[in-house]
């Protein structure tokens, strides 16, 4: 199969790059390359990004190292001992973990940027192992690896049935101008022909964000010293469009461009038309009126709002009447259902140190986020319970600390079996990924929705609390609903668990349903998957008898994670003498040494406790 494209010279070089024969025909006296057939098998790419997909976003340096001979090359960026720096990971080490991904159960996969970059930040304190320091946008980064091996990643990915998903980073190169300096010093410390040219780019300082701030100052200011791109020049427009496209053109299925909020919408829009794949935005606002406006220029938009709104209420407990607050705005975007939705990323800090590393949070938040509106995006490390390393600084973003390298691929961790269930059942239902979301309850504990497809009638039933005490609800059905009284529904993640629909409520019709500690609950009619039974869970409890008085806490410190010597985590009151601990992240059988505080100051006396990993331990201190 033969390709004759009319390309630039830039172009023709950057196949060379890639490792692509190419011969030159004359046509109509332009230059035209011709694409010989490659090398690779021609695996048929298993389509555009959609909707009812289901996003694993992998930070490839960390992931897996598959050739340790491009780790380092010797401009002081590899140092695996720093989160800071290069570690090693690479497109080979993925394409050999892609089963992993696989089994999972997502059907999509989202790279870090795949372009030449400079080593090191200008202060030399950071690597660009992140891929956001661009210096060539049209070579390999040497640290994934070849083109050659790029493409075997792609083409793994697609025989596997997995979408892969491109990010771009058109707004910015790596910081080498100085401030709002015009002049490369040296000459020489700037990016790769045609953008080495500084009238090329903004020169207006850094951002600010301070509150302030106009649309304009922020499409034209530096992000975090980073060189901001001037979109409008035609040079600099046509170059990252045709370059990304070659890209784009070895098998990508989708886009996630980067810092969106920062480059023209027009030209965003312009940008995806070019591509020929869905892209979707990085808009790092948690305002639903900012953020809405972006889908008018591109297919999707990541969901800031949601995460945040998310977080605060299965992470936190907060008021979940905020969640329906939230939902309420939906008719604001041009489609809900393709926002990119998370609970981590790699500008936050992970779920779990916002959570106090309860696992139960974080099953009800990813059931939450796996059955509502929107694409949800996995990050790489959540389903093995990544602790963050219980840092849960954002300031002015996250820690690196959510940056840490996989350890585990384990098929059997328990996050991992609860979100391969979760891709299992939207999968299975039509309603999960394609129906429209309705609230059906909300109270400051308890939320819960319908997703229905209106013109099939295929619906499921999510109900959330964040509540430590079993809640129960009689819940009416919504209006809509084809659900029949006398229908028996399912709990898809517990299938022994089934509500029957009763006469009665404000719509006729309604259930009766019981959500346990931090629990999230999927119904729907039948069994449209296998019967599952989740795990028993494997809960640590501590139990710290002592009135400690009016106003006052009790800290738990300790030898083994999530507690520490240095920091103690927070009790629980459940009675005037009692305060409480839960956990799962030891192993049972696997003994830890602790001690409890008064308000995380005042030791309690006498040695260390003792405890056993799945036990219920009760401790009697003085002070």
């Amino acid at each position: 199969m033969f390709h004759q494209w009319k390309l630039s010279g830039g172009r023709h070089r950057f196949l060379r790059r890639l490792g692509v024969v190419v011969a030159v025909a004359a046509v109509g006296g332009l230059v035209t390359p011709v694409l010989e057939a490659p090398a690779h098998a021609i695996v048929t790419p298993p389509g555009p990004l959609t909707e009812g997909d289901v996003i694993y976003q992998v930070l490839v340096d960390r992931f897996e190292d598959g050739d340790s001979t491009n780790n380092d090359s010797g401009n002081g960026e590899y140092d695996p001992t720093d989160l800071g720096f290069y570690h090693g990971g690479d497109w080979a080490g993925l394409t050999d973990k892609l089963g992993y991904i696989a089994d999972l159960g997502v059907t999509a996969v989202w790279i870090s940027p795949v372009s030449d970059q400079q080593p090191l930040s200008r202060d030399s304190n950071e690597a660009s192992y992140h891929g956001y320091f661009t210096r060539d946008y049209a070579t390999p980064n040497s640290h994934f690896g070849s083109a050659s091996e790029l493409q075997a990643l792609l083409d793994t990915a697609h025989g596997l049935g997995l979408k892969m998903i491109l990010d771009v980073v058109p707004n910015h190169t790596a910081d080498y101008l100085a401030g709002t300096s015009t002049t490369y010093s040296p000459s020489t410390y700037k990016p790769s022909s045609p953008l080495g040219d500084s009238s090329y780019f903004h020169h207006n300082g850094d951002c600010l964000f301070n509150g302030s701030e106009s649309q304009s100052q922020i499409e034209n200011c530096d992000l975090g010293g980073l060189d901001d791109l001037d979109q409008s020049n035609p040079t600099v427009s046509s170059f990252l469009m045709n370059t990304y496209k070659d890209w784009v053109d070895m098998g990508f299925d989708g886009i996630r461009v980067d810092a969106a909020r920062s480059i023209p919408k027009s030209w965003l829009a312009d940008f995806e038309d070019a591509m020929g794949v869905p892209t979707f935005g990085e808009v790092f606002v948690g305002d639903v009126d900012y953020v809405a406006d972006y889908q008018d220029y591109e297919w999707g938009v990541l969901d800031f709002p949601y995460f945040f709104h998310a977080r605060d209420a299965f992470a936190a407990d907060t008021d979940m009447n905020a969640l329906g607050d939230l939902f309420d705005q939906d008719y604001k975007y041009s489609n809900p259902n393709r926002l990119e939705t998370f609970l981590d990323n790699h500008d936050r800090a992970r779920f779990l140190t916002w959570a106090d590393d309860n696992y139960q949070r974080l099953r009800s938040a990813l059931t939450f986020l796996l059955t509502s509106r929107g694409i949800p995006v996995i990050y790489y490390g959540t389903e093995q319970a990544d602790d963050g390393n219980g840092n849960a600084s954002e300031v002015p973003i996250a820690n690196k600390d959510n940056r840490k390298d996989m350890t585990s691929f384990s098929e059997s961790a328990p996050i991992y079996k609860h979100i391969k269930r979760l891709t299992a059942i939207k999968a299975a239902s039509p309603a999960l990924r394609l129906g429209t979301q309705r609230e059906m309850w909300s109270d400051t504990s308890v939320y819960g929705f319908s997703r229905r497809v209106d013109s099939t009638g295929s619906e499921a039933i999510t109900l959330s609390s964040n509540s430590w005490s079993t809640q129960t609800r009689t819940v009416p059905l919504r209006a809509e609903s084809s659900i029949t009284v006398g229908t028996v529904l399912t709990n898809l993640m517990n299938t022994s668990d089934t509500v029957t629909v009763t006469s009665g409520g404000v719509t006729g019709k309604q259930i009766a349903v019981a959500l346990g500690e931090h629990e999230s609950k999927v119904y729907a009619p039948g069994t449209p998957v296998s019967s599952y039974t989740p795990d028993a869970r494997n809960t640590t409890m501590i139990r710290v008898h002592y009135n400690v008085g009016l106003g006052n806490s009790i800290a738990i410190r300790g030898d083994t994670y999530p507690f520490s010597w240095s920091t103690g985590r927070g009790a629980r009151n459940i009675a005037s003498d009692v305060w409480e601990f839960e956990l799962e992240r030891i192993p049972d059988g696997t003994t830890f040494q602790f001690k409890p505080l008064i308000n995380d100051s005042t030791w309690s006396t006498g040695s260390n406790y003792t405890g056993t990993g799945g036990d219920t331990i009760d401790v009697y201190p003085t002070f």
